[in-house]
């Protein structure tokens, strides 16, 4: 996903030779994306339209019956919903400061069961460990994810079978349906405004219908 480059080469576009109007709004929805992804002074608001711009990529994978590619872009997206969170609280999954957490009132249970996972001096924690750590800090995605936590293992849990992953499983349209109205629902929670990254995100594209033999 090379954002910059793709930058680069649409603010070159001159939309103004663009005949086609829903092609042209399009186009500049993108380049606003992009620019907000490129250039932002705002971690928060670059995250977000990152996740949408996976979240889109998951969906032109389905289009094209790619459904296990689909779904390993939303487990990606899944994950990355749970970071972009705890940045907030300043809080790298890749690299847990225990005295964040311990500043936070995280349990010491909690504390103790991931001190168990130092490596190389850090401490590094999955997808799991991050929204259980949300729902530790108070925080809604948190709580969402433990309220419905068995029916997310189950999609995960699919997802970890697929050929791309762990198994040998092929996934179904159903199966991308399930996990991306989870991600979307997570998304949604994670910024008010993510229906509006993810239209902004949204290759720009039209279809051609021609009238043959109409006379």
């Amino acid at each position: 996903m090379e954002f910059e480059e793709a930058y680069n080469y649409l603010i070159k576009v001159d939309t103004k030779q663009i005949e086609f109007v829903e092609i042209k709004n399009d186009i500049k929805k993108n380049l606003n994306a992009l620019g907000n992804i490129v250039n932002s002074k705002s971690i928060n608001l670059k995250n977000c339209y990152i996740l949408a711009s996976l979240i889109n990529n998951s969906i032109r994978k389905a289009e094209d019956y790619k459904y296990d590619d689909a779904i390993a872009r939303l487990y990606r997206s899944f994950e990355l919903i749970a970071q972009i969170e705890l940045t907030k609280y300043n809080i790298k999954s890749s690299d847990i400061d225990i005295s964040i957490l311990k500043k936070n009132n995280v349990s010491d249970e909690f504390i103790e069961e991931i001190e168990k996972t130092i490596e190389d001096g850090k401490i590094r924690i999955g997808l799991s460990k991050d929204f259980l750590l949300l729902n530790e800090l108070g925080n809604d995605l948190g709580k969402y994810y433990v309220e419905n936590e068995s029916p997310i293992k189950n999609l995960t849990q699919k997802r970890n079978n697929s050929i791309l992953a762990h198994g040998l499983e092929s996934q179904t349209k159903e199966d991308f349906e399930k996990f991306l109205d989870m991600v979307l629902t997570l998304s949604r929670k994670l910024d008010k405004d993510m229906n509006k990254f993810i239209k902004e995100t949204k290759f720009a594209k039209f279809d051609i219908k021609l009238k043959i033999n109409a006379f």
